[in-house]
């Protein structure tokens, strides 16, 4: 069996991750006010970080998917996700409140979706994160971490692969920043709207960015 984990970017902070057994998570749905076309996919498991209209429209995900959310141990279709409680700003979650960070494995790949992360990380929170793999990252700021609080977040967590989101578009509505800040002096990659990725790729040293175009 090949093992392969199959990743879109269906904007915002959402995406369809599919490994070699068909199973398929989407995380953090929005709805139709953000300006990216309402992902109605099909899907497993749907994790939601946070209870803001732009990450939990589980309604629009066909397949009668179970819902993952909250901190702790959540196992659905086989995949066991962890949840790690964290805030959507800087201030203890008094401007936006609380965030949840999941970790779960597919295909043999450990992929980090940090929500709407909003601050830097403490050293217990990054010691529960363990080994990251792949990690999904905000960039665009003002909600969320902006350039560089999402470098400082990728130094505490040496993730082999990362690719930012929930940065500025063309379809984007919200007044957030593009991702040019965050990528300067990085040679990123543009595969395009999807990649399919191998326990292979992964780096031995240092880390690939990737980033994934709004379809």
């Amino acid at each position: 069996m090949v093992f392969e984990v199959n990743i879109s970017w269906l904007g915002h902070s959402c995406f369809r991750i599919a490994d070699c057994q068909g199973r398929v998570v989407v995380t953090d749905p929005f709805d139709e006010t953000v300006g990216y076309e309402v992902p109605h996919v099909r899907a497993d498991v749907v994790t939601v970080s946070h209870e803001h209209f732009d990450h939990n429209n589980v309604d629009a995900i066909e397949g009668d998917p179970v819902v993952v959310r909250g901190l702790g141990t959540h196992t659905a279709s086989g995949i066991e996700f962890m949840g790690i409680s964290t805030y959507h700003d800087d201030e203890g979650g008094k401007l936006r409140g609380v965030n949840t960070v999941f970790c779960f494995r597919m295909d043999d790949i450990r992929v980090c979706h940090l929500g709407d992360l909003g601050h830097i990380l403490s050293k217990k929170e990054a010691n529960a994160l363990e080994e990251v793999d792949l990690l999904m990252i905000p960039v665009g700021g003002v909600f969320t971490l902006d350039a560089e609080g999402a470098k400082k977040v990728i130094k505490q967590l040496s993730p082999r692969i990362v690719i930012p989101m929930h940065f500025k578009t063309e379809a984007l509505k919200f007044d957030v920043e593009g991702a040019e800040r965050f990528l300067e002096g990085l040679d990123a990659e543009h595969p395009g709207h999807k990649i399919n990725l191998f326990r292979e790729d992964l780096p031995v040293e240092g880390i690939r960015t990737i980033v994934l175009d709004y379809k």
